[in-house]
């Protein structure tokens, strides 16, 4: 076999490790990591001639601190993790040096499991160190493309050596068995559906610093939430502003343009301060820029879907689907499935001996969170429900009996069915914008197809079905089941 072909396999295996990873960790699935620690025992033996590496998480306990892998005669530590941050790198340090293993180990290695940050403060590793151990940023902090660029280098027969320990763990076998040693599986392997829906983002972040008046308002001092403020003085003067917008450390970041003279900010930017960056340059300066740029996606989508008559549940952290108007007691929505389908995301019921009394106010809600992968950004998508009371639409006191009678009767097809359903809505919903009032909005969100992975095995899924209800039960609770599907 060809060197060059040697190391796309290895560069490419090693990609598709850190996307599997990336979705798991995404999903609260943290088994892959355990495994991954193994696997990169071999890899890392073969490609730093580390003969003698062990992961101490089987030989010696497990959740040795602080490291994962150690060669005790190289004197060579390294941990694995999932943790890109600069703050997961001091945290190890700090245990390190809590536990003395520096009198154990010369070097010590930090191997991200995803794509590691753009750059790391050497200036705070140092401190951290304290001059007791050394940790470089450039050549200790390592991802896959670390790997990728050293095993450009490596003898041929080493390179064949660690491209087979891959093969082994994407195939789940021993080191060299080939896949025709085994007997083909009876069923084809499963697609399985993830609950992550590609997004795609405008290719500009607007960033310009706000007057002072607006940070401190009328009462001339300085607020901790600079949002609130801005938002606040705003209103005082009489500017009416939309919500996709965050604040940090005194400058404004939106999706819309503030170079243009007439934007809804123009009142509150200081004058020739105005620039844009590539919104993935911003992000990945360091963790709160990234945490407020996730703010601002989640900002910019309550103001998209506002329009559309869903509303951002602040307490709860949930989009909840209101009426269309304000005397409209059920409200339906259309999607396509595999065939047209209806879902009822809105119900107001009344009493039966007081018919012009509400009884209960359902609405279909969803939780959201922003998440940024290897083949770019995504939004996962929970769904869930919300009982409310009144006009404004509050959380009833008397919401956890039928939300629990809700949870306790559904099936995961139905639960699958109602992320699906968000899905196409979402995707209809931004197709509506684009050719509606897009400048109006200033941004353009627009949402691609749900994140499948191949080649899963084949689950019984009647074997993880919960126990189903007793007749009564069910008679009690079936009210608030929607069967659409």
């Amino acid at each position: 076999m060809k060197h060059t072909e040697l190391i796309n396999q290895f560069r490419e295996g090693l990609n598709e490790v850190s996307r599997e990873v990336e979705i798991s960790s995404a999903m609260s699935h943290f088994d892959i990591n355990h495994i991954c620690e193994n696997l990169f025992c071999g890899i890392f033996k073969e490609l730093f001639d580390l003969p003698h590496l062990r992961n101490l998480n089987n030989d010696e306990r497990k959740n040795f601190p602080s490291i994962d892998l150690a060669d005790d005669q190289k004197r060579v530590a390294i941990q694995v993790t999932s943790d890109k941050s600069l703050e997961k790198v001091k945290d190890t340090i700090r245990k390190v040096k809590a536990h003395k293993l520096y009198e154990r180990y010369d070097r010590f290695v930090f191997y991200c499991l995803t794509m590691k940050q753009g750059q790391y403060s050497q200036e705070s590793i140092d401190r951290e160190c304290g001059g007791i151990l050394s940790l470089c940023a450039s050549n200790d902090i390592l991802d896959y493309r670390d790997l990728a660029t050293k095993a450009a280098n490596v003898e041929p027969p080493v390179l064949k050596r660690i491209v087979e320990i891959l093969g082994s763990y994407q195939r789940g076998c021993d080191v060299g068995l080939a896949d025709q040693d085994f007997d083909p599986p009876v069923d084809p392997p499963e697609t399985l559906l993830s609950n992550l829906v590609e997004l795609y983002l405008p290719s500009r972040l607007y960033i310009a610093e706000v007057r002072e008046y607006f940070l401190n308002g009328k009462s001339g001092r300085k607020r901790l939430n600079e949002r609130k403020a801005v938002a606040q003085a705003s209103r005082d003067l009489g500017y009416k502003i939309p919500s996709g917008f965050e604040v940090a450390s005194g400058r404004i970041i939106t999706f819309f343009n503030l170079e243009e003279p007439n934007n809804p900010f123009s009142h509150l930017v200081e004058d020739g301060t105005a620039e844009y960056l590539a919104p993935d340059d911003y992000c990945s300066i360091d963790k709160n820029h990234e945490r407020v740029f996730k703010s601002l996606l989640r900002l910019s989508l309550q103001q998209m879907l506002f329009k559309h008559k869903v509303m951002w549940q602040h307490d709860e952290r949930l989009f909840i689907f209101l009426p269309v108007h304000d005397q409209q007691d059920v409200r339906t929505e259309s999607w396509y499935g595999k065939k047209k389908s209806s879902r009822t995301v809105f119900e107001r019921k009344y009493k039966t001996n007081k018919p012009g009394e509400v009884f209960q106010i359902k609405h279909f809600a969803f939780s959201v969170n922003f998440l940024v992968l290897d083949r770019g950004w995504y939004i996962s998508i929970t769904p869930d429900w919300f009982f409310s009371w009144g006009d404004r639409y509050r959380k009833s006191p008397y919401s956890d009996k039928p939300l629990s009678g809700l949870k306790r009767l559904e099936r995961n097809k139905s639960v699958c069915d109602q992320f699906r359903f968000l899905a196409s809505w979402l995707k209809d919903v931004d197709q509506v914008d684009l050719f509606s009032d897009q400048s109006e909005n200033g941004f353009s969100m627009t949402f691609g197809d749900i994140l499948k992975i191949e080649g899963g095995r084949v689950l019984n899924e009647s074997l993880w079905e919960p126990l189903g209800t007793t007749g009564d039960e069910q008679d009690a609770q079936g009210s608030f089941i929607n069967n659409d599907y």
